[in-house]
């Protein structure tokens, strides 16, 4: 009787043996794909990181051209009006002193000073024209 329990005995410590190693190797098997998974995730999140960071700099790129772009603008903008402008005070300053003598050079001053509005009024509608076009852009 000894010898068969004895015998029982080992089949279970085999059996049990055999079970404890297919676990362990189970184990390992599922440490290395979570340890490959991690190395993974770990690459992808690196490669997002520095993803971002370029879209970083690229929308820093943007936003300065489209500033620089706007000063450009502004700039010429400013310099057309106060040409026009002045323009249009010397043209008034030279009515003013006609005003005080001959009709037939007035009337032509005015025609002129009226054609220097219109083109004015041309000017400004084409750089609203532009910055419609570069703010849709």
């Amino acid at each position: 009787m000894k010898r068969k329990s004895s015998a029982l005995s080992g089949r279970y410590l085999a059996a049990s043996n055999r079970s404890l190693k297919q676990g362990i190797a189970q184990r390992k098997t599922v440490e290395e794909a979570l340890e490959q998974s991690g190395e993974r995730y770990k690459a992808l999140l690196e490669e997002s990181l520095a993803l971002q960071e370029h879209l970083r700099h690229l929308t820093h790129q943007i936003l300065s051209a489209q500033e620089t772009e706007r000063k450009r603008i502004s700039r010429e903008l400013r310099d057309e009006i106060a040409q026009t402008l002045l323009g249009i005070n010397v043209r008034l300053l030279t009515l003013k002193a006609a005003a005080k003598g001959d009709t037939a050079n007035l009337k032509e001053e005015i025609a002129n000073t009226q054609r220097l509005v219109r083109e004015s009024v041309q000017s400004i509608n084409q750089f609203a024209h532009e910055l419609d076009i570069h703010q849709q852009a």
